[in-house]
């Protein structure tokens, strides 16, 4: 048992299962998606010690922290938030960068945005957004738009203030 507890503690098991209830669902190395986080962002991110998007949202999650972020990074603090909001729909399960950039081009900024969504209008919308900007192949169906909303509405928030 003291063993488990250490290896917990070593392997940052104790930070993680603060966060347990996040419900994190598609984990990235910040350098692994550049199609929401921009190369130069990444390296900037990674030299401030934030390696995943796990990472920046734990390391984002209140204000004060992410201006700390801002100034560690040399990132603005718009720049953090917005890719905080990229991460927190990442949270969602089924969606990846493709879908938070679907997302985004549909108005949709954030899990607690999403959760506030009807599944026909999102549905509509991102279908009319992806005809304009060609962001998939294959746009989700309104059941697929629905179990994300569901999922949204079940997520508990991990972006504080504004």
């Amino acid at each position: 048992m003291r063993h488990g507890l250490l290896i917990a503690l070593l392997t940052g098991g104790l930070t993680l299962n603060l966060f347990a209830g996040a419900a994190f669902a598609s984990h990235y190395a910040v350098g692994e998606i550049p199609t929401l986080i921009g190369a130069a962002q990444a390296a900037k991110l990674t030299k401030a010690g934030v390696a995943t998007t796990e990472d920046l949202l734990l390391k984002a999650a209140k204000p004060k922290d992410r201006k700390a972020l801002a100034k560690a990074s040399g990132l603005s603090s718009a720049a953090v938030m917005d890719l905080l909001r990229r991460c927190d729909l990442l949270r969602i399960k089924g969606v990846g960068p493709e879908m938070v950039l679907l997302f985004e081009a549909s108005g949709v900024k954030s899990s607690a945005d999403l959760a506030k969504k009807e599944a026909a209008a999102l549905t509509a919308a991102a279908d009319k957004a992806n005809k304009e900007k060609k962001i998939t192949e294959k746009p989700p169906t309104e059941p697929q738009f629905q179990d994300w909303i569901d999922q949204a509405k079940q997520l508990p928030p991990v972006i504080e203030g504004k």
